[in-house]
């Protein structure tokens, strides 16, 4: 090797390790466009962990767009993660998206962003798009948009962020959690509890209460006692006893509790953070 070409290849060298940064961007670019979904979806992750910078934000967003739903999903989960406020109006477009695990995705990280736009998708796939004739959730509008998503789609969405929200909030271990989830959309209707329940008005408090006494899975029904205790009021307790009898130790615990916290005086309530308006107060 000739003098000049081994003072080429060390003055690349130098180069590329003067300049980490630039080098760190362009892998997870080439990364970005790699035909493998999986590398794809990887490299979303990656880019969300960096944080709220202008480059990072606008890769994720342009994530939304991919061919693969997986990834679309991804972005969609980091953007809420990265508390990126400004992906507000590119996550908005996604609750149309045809895949109805994005959409839920989407609905999902704009509710963590403090945007209602996707309450009707969570509400739904708490339902089981359960038929509004019962007067749940209604209107003609939303029955179309319904029919248009896959309802095989809307059941299934959601499993391993459901996951984390059963092992968080309900503590009901790993073992509970598998069992929870066999009939297959256990999860997302138990993470759509979790999600309603930030909000506390009347129909946060009716859907609940359907919930709790339709729902046949014993995460969702313990997730909507702990709901209720937190959003129901005095009113809520009589439904409530019916899960003191439950065979289910998950329901059971969670209904006592709810109903105790129901049942607490005003000052009491305040110093639990017992929303006034909801506790009937």
């Amino acid at each position: 090797m000739s003098r000049k070409l081994i003072v080429v290849v060390l003055a690349s060298a130098i180069g590329l390790l003067a300049q980490p940064e630039k080098t760190a961007w362009e892998v997870l670019k080439q990364d970005l466009s790699d035909k493998n979904p999986d590398k794809r979806r990887q490299a979303v992750t990656a880019i969300g962990s960096i944080g709220l910078t202008q480059e990072a934000v606008q890769l994720v967003e342009k994530a939304l767009k991919d061919d693969d739903p997986l990834v679309r999903q991804t972005a969609a989960a980091e953007l809420g993660e990265m508390k990126s406020k400004q992906s507000i109006p590119a996550l908005k477009t996604e609750l149309d998206d045809p895949s109805g695990e994005v959409a839920f995705g989407a609905a999902k990280a704009l509710w963590v962003l403090g945007d209602r736009s996707g309450r009707e998708l969570i509400e739904d796939v708490l339902t089981g798009q359960q038929k509004t004739s019962d007067g749940l959730v209604g209107g003609a509008v939303r029955d179309a948009k319904r029919k248009m998503r896959d309802p095989k789609a809307l059941a299934m969405m959601g499993f391993k962020e459901a996951s984390g929200a059963l092992l968080g909030p309900f503590s009901l271990g790993i073992v509970a959690a598998e069992q929870a989830f066999k009939d297959g959309s256990g999860g997302s209707r138990t993470l759509s509890v979790t999600l309603l329940a930030e909000e506390c008005d009347a129909q946060t408090v009716r859907l609940l209460e359907w919930a709790f006494a339709n729902d046949k899975n014993f995460a969702v029904k313990a997730a909507a006692a702990k709901g209720l205790g937190k959003c129901g009021n005095r009113d809520s307790i009589p439904k409530l006893e019916t899960g003191l009898s439950d065979s289910h130790e998950a329901v059971k615990a969670m209904s006592a509790a709810a109903i105790i916290r129901l049942s607490l005086n005003p000052e009491q309530k305040a110093s639990v953070g017992q929303p006034l308006a909801a506790a009937g107060l």
